[in-house]
């Protein structure tokens, strides 16, 4: 019997492809690629820019913490500068009251000079320089001279230019070597009398918190 006009068995329908898919349109697949690509590429770019991210605030936070121990480590050597030099003072001071109380003392102190007190070695030679003026370690001027006009048996040790970050610690160490201690001219420690901490912290900061100030001790017999 005739089959005109009907598929035979095992024939395949005419244009048809056995790999595409007949809803499926060839054009689409192009953009459906792209979009996909576009996905992952937007997925890949989101955590390198967290990564960018952190990596910038990790590098914030480490300048702000080598800043903070950058300060620290200042203060520190401030500090430790400050305590060096308050020490020194403090040596220097007593041995020339020492000396001088060795050396003077028994004459009343009477007719003592700076220019004598160098002479004799009374005032250390580290602190004299080549032309016989005495300085102490902030470059102000040291003096002893006589006191017997105004109070017999004294003499007046002066150190000019002292920093006011010092001065409190400085005279705080020595006042009990002198009978009476002076910071810029006002007694902080009147004759045998005992040291008023309020006087002295005004006067030690009295040219300012970076002046400077001169202190000066009367030593010598009662």
């Amino acid at each position: 019997m005739s089959s005109k006009g009907k598929p035979t068995l095992g024939s395949r329908p005419a244009n048809k492809h056995p790999l595409t898919s007949p809803n499926l349109d060839s054009d689409s697949q192009p953009a459906e690629h792209t979009m996909n690509s576009q996905y992952l590429s937007s997925s890949v770019a989101v955590p390198r820019r967290q990564q960018k991210g952190n990596a910038l605030l990790y590098t914030l936070l480490a300048l702000v913490l080598g800043g903070i121990g950058l300060a620290v480590g200042v203060n520190q050597y401030q500090e430790a500068e400050r305590s060096t030099s308050v020490q020194a003072s403090v040596g220097e001071v007593t041995a020339i009251i020492g000396a001088a109380k060795q050396n003077f003392g028994q004459y009343s102190y009477r007719d003592l000079t700076t220019v004598a007190a160098v002479g004799s070695q009374i005032i250390p030679a580290n602190l004299v320089d080549a032309a016989g003026a005495a300085t102490n370690k902030f470059g102000g001027a040291i003096t002893l001279v006589d006191n017997v006009a105004t109070l017999p048996n004294t003499a007046l040790l002066t150190y000019a230019g002292m920093p006011a970050n010092v001065c409190t610690n400085i005279v705080n160490g020595t006042q009990a070597l002198a009978r009476q201690v002076n910071v810029a001219g006002v007694p902080v420690k009147p004759l045998d009398g005992v040291v008023n901490i309020v006087t002295l912290a005004a006067q030690c900061t009295s040219a300012g918190a970076a002046g400077l100030v001169p202190i000066t001790w009367t030593i010598g017999r009662t």
